[in-house]
């Protein structure tokens, strides 16, 4: 997962400046919206713990941090200026790019989260399924915004053994 920003507005470079300039203008906070990947659950207490420990306000922060419905959601908000930042995974901000190679307001990562992505299939013991090539015939089962399902995509496609 990574945190991604749009062109930072002048506001903020302007609030950044003051408050480099000038330690008594730090009492004023600047406003960030935050836009999670999905529900307010484990991964986002990074943010959420550092929120709650007043962490932003103490750094002149007045941040705003919503629940998501996914990344791609996020990457597309942050790209249309309705948040400042966000928490999504890398390959949700590749399609972006991908699919929107002139979009004027391309977000960009600035930090990795995780060093590998949390995305699995799991699987009963008793289904056999212990290796990619065993969900060959298999139905899987993801919303279709989930990054993990965007990577099956990847995978090489099963192809027809002879009769």
């Amino acid at each position: 997962m990574t945190v991604l920003y749009a062109a930072l507005k002048r506001r903020t470079l302007f609030a950044a400046a003051a408050l480099l300039a000038a330690p008594a203008l730090a009492l004023a906070q600047t406003p960030i919206k935050f836009q999670l990947d999905w529900r307010f659950e484990g991964p986002a207490a990074l943010f959420l713990a550092s929120q709650a420990k007043g962490y932003y306000k103490a750094a002149g922060l007045d941040v705003t941090i919503d629940a998501g419905n996914g990344s791609g959601g996020t990457v597309t908000r942050v790209a249309s200026g309705s948040y400042d930042l966000g928490f999504a995974d890398l390959a949700a901000l590749m399609e972006f790019h991908a699919n929107n190679p002139d979009a004027p307001n391309k977000p960009v990562a600035v930090m990795m989260v995780y060093n590998n992505t949390p995305a699995a299939v799991l699987a009963l013991k008793k289904s056999g399924i212990a290796k990619p090539s065993d969900l060959n015939g298999k139905k899987l089962g993801a919303p279709g915004f989930d990054a993990g399902r965007k990577a099956f995509r990847s995978l090489p496609r099963p192809t027809a053994s002879p009769a």
